[in-house]
């Protein structure tokens, strides 16, 4: 019962520190509808080229909602470095709060404001006529599918953060990784644009891999085949961050 109540505890807190922040709110709800609302109207053109079905704003949602996970990983490396420089996280192992409640807390923060980043990105692009092939059934499975790669990414990036303490290098990491990986995937272009080079990259991509399964929702239906092979390599990334994770959380705390 303790465990659940801290990491309640823990949530309630960094949420509220969240709302209470209206800058950091409102980029957070804004910068993927940015994404979604000029890229898709700068490049509505690309629809007419093979590799689209449809309309290149339903190429490109499920793109941006994989694109919010992975900013959303980069954030929660901040988060928990902001929490050890600040001395948080030492004031909390100075009482009885579960140490497990403190890290299951901070990521069940990161997962609620990825969901909620999603659901109005979802809710945007609706607007603008884009249906989900799928229904709510899929909406929920898109939700699920980047929750867990945004879960996946924060292990690598949570460890990075407690072992250098250091803001600035999560931010590099953050910036070196995120162009290759978002542009060089089916993220926000079909590999067929791709010279040979990036089109194997893009293939072994797991940002391609996440992008595929949930724009298969948007566009054309469930493939398990699909849906597994980005499951199967989000739970590899998944178990590598959080080994990761786990070992420089052992040493912060201890």
């Amino acid at each position: 019962m303790t465990f659940f109540y801290d990491s309640r505890t823990l949530f309630e807190r960094h949420v509220t520190k969240l709302v209470r922040n209206p800058t950091l709110l409102a980029t957070n709800l804004v910068t993927p509808i940015l994404f979604l609302v000029l890229f898709s109207q700068l490049l509505q053109n690309l629809s007419m080229f093979p590799g689209i079905t449809g309309s290149y704003l339903a190429y490109l949602t499920p793109g941006i909602v994989v694109l919010i996970a992975f900013i959303g990983a980069t954030l929660s490396g901040v988060s928990i470095v902001n929490d050890l420089n600040s001395g948080f996280l030492s004031k909390m192992l100075t009482t009885q709060v579960s140490k497990t409640a403190i890290l299951f807390g901070r990521l069940l923060t990161d997962v609620f404001v990825v969901v909620v980043q999603s659901v109005v990105t979802l809710a945007v692009a609706f607007a603008m006529g884009v249906n989900i092939a799928t229904g709510l059934p899929g909406a929920l499975l898109i939700l699920g599918t980047v929750a867990f790669f945004e879960l996946a990414l924060c292990g690598i990036f949570l460890a990075v953060g407690m072992k250098t303490r250091k803001t600035e290098t999560i931010s590099a990491i953050g910036n070196i990784l995120f162009f290759p990986l978002i542009f060089i995937s089916s993220a926000m272009f079909p590999s067929a644009f791709f010279p040979s080079w990036a089109q194997t990259i893009s293939e072994y991509n797991p940002v391609s891999y996440a992008s595929d399964a949930t724009r298969q929702l948007v566009q054309g239906g469930l493939n398990w085949n699909t849906l597994a092979s980005a499951y199967v390599i989000m739970a590899v990334i998944a178990l590598l961050g959080f080994l990761a994770t786990i070992v420089q959380f052992r040493k912060a705390v201890g």
